[in-house]
């Protein structure tokens, strides 16, 4: 991982100058530590496990906090049930990675009513008072777009997979994409099917569309698991020379496989930058400081000519 990431600045964020004021008092548990509550929306997938396992990595480095760790298994009511247990417990704070954009409002406005911070990590939400660390979705796609735009023949034709439906990652992603290749009248969207974020979803999703399109110029994936499934089935098929491949997030067997020639590219998400960032919002709480409500992380392209950088 390239050393700007690792680094403990924020000077890779771009922060918005709304300023929310919260967590007006410094406040710490019987055991003299800031509790926190954090509800992932998913163990079972992969970047959100990730994301979780930085996060618990970085704030065990430091004593004065304690973090108790909850899985929303893609479940909304099941993440407002934690919330809940949350808010009886009397955390200092509480980060979500939200199941879902509205489903996860009542959450947070319970919160808010028990004068709780609450961070969003990674993912948005639809309302509530929060402090947001991410990365615009839409802006994923959008990158995505324009590699396409640039690079494909002429009358092109692209397979699409797409993320869980319905969640807001998923469509913000998808429009970036599809509105970036409007630019060009000559681009066909051939297929579209949701891999669920799984790669072998992505791989039986592929095997499907060989049968049923005999020629396609790219196979482009909302992440990288499923991108990665549908490389399985191309190398299968002998076909993956001739396609361009494009996924998101930027994960280290992405990484790998665009370093083998396999993928074409990929959209870096910056966990480590968006955890460095959870923890400096944390310290800033438990020391009674203003918070900014929104600090944004760029997402970064990667390609073969830099992957190295991000190995």
């Amino acid at each position: 991982m390239k050393n700007k990431i690792l680094a403990t600045t924020i000077g890779v964020i771009v922060i918005s100058l709304s300023l929310l004021v919260v967590g007006c008092k410094k406040t710490e548990n019987a055991e003299n530590k800031f509790k926190i509550g954090f509800t992932n929306n998913d163990d079972a997938n992969l970047f959100a496990k990730t994301q979780r396992d930085l996060f618990a990595a970085t704030m065990k480095s430091d004593p004065t906090f304690e973090v108790v760790f909850t899985n929303g298994a893609s479940d909304s009511q099941l993440q407002l049930d934690q919330i809940d247990n949350f808010i009886v417990q009397k955390v200092n704070a509480i980060v979500i990675r939200a199941v879902d954009y509205a489903g996860i409002v009542p959450g947070i406005e319970k919160a808010n009513k028990a004068n709780i911070p609450v961070i969003s990590l990674g993912l948005d939400a639809g309302g509530g008072d929060f402090i947001w660390i991410g990365s615009k979705n839409y802006e994923a796609g959008k990158m995505q777009g324009e590699w396409l735009v640039e690079n494909l023949p002429a009358n092109a034709k692209i397979l699409y997979l797409s993320c869980v439906p319905g969640f807001t990652y998923s469509i913000e992603r998808q429009e970036g994409l599809y509105d970036t290749l409007k630019t060009r009248s000559d681009i066909t969207i051939l297929a579209e099917q949701t891999g669920n974020d799984q790669r072998i979803r992505g791989m039986q999703i592929m095997e499907d569309w060989l049968q049923s399109f005999p020629q396609f110029d790219a196979v482009v994936a909302a992440n990288d698991e499923m991108i990665l499934g549908a490389i399985e089935a191309l190398k299968g098929a002998n076909k993956l020379t001739s396609v361009i491949t494009a996924g998101v997030d930027a994960t280290n067997d992405a990484c790998i496989a665009v370093k083998n020639g396999e993928l074409t590219f990929t959209v870096f998400q910056n966990s480590p930058a968006l955890v460095v960032a959870a923890y400096d919002v944390c310290k800033r709480l438990q020391n009674g400081e203003r918070i900014e409500k929104e600090i944004i992380v760029p997402f970064e392209l990667v390609t073969i000519e830099n992957v190295d950088e991000y190995l």
